[in-house]
């Protein structure tokens, strides 16, 4: 993800959290602030929980790109290495 996403997802984020924000401090009743908060929670949870995931799986991404590279490199010093033996 490059800096523009990354800028767009935490605008999008703040969006989001001022609408939770809004319905939270309108003038509806107990009931549907409640309820709506609730939902802003859980959303700002799953949201939380969304982007760890994502960055483990940018990370683990990178680490399997290098190792396999690092793993066709040994290939092809394995295939050198039988060629001088023959």
């Amino acid at each position: 993800m490059d800096k523009e996403e990354s800028s767009a997802d935490s605008i999008s984020s703040e969006n989001k959290l001022d609408v939770c924000l809004m319905t939270k401090g309108g003038s509806e009743s107990s009931h549907v602030s409640i309820a709506s908060s609730s939902k802003c929670a859980n959303y700002f949870q799953l949201l939380d929980a969304f982007q760890e995931i994502h960055e483990e799986a940018k990370r683990l991404t990178f680490s399997n790109n290098r190792l396999k590279c690092e793993n066709n490199k040994l290939k092809m010093r394995i295939t050198v290495l039988e060629n001088d033996l023959n």
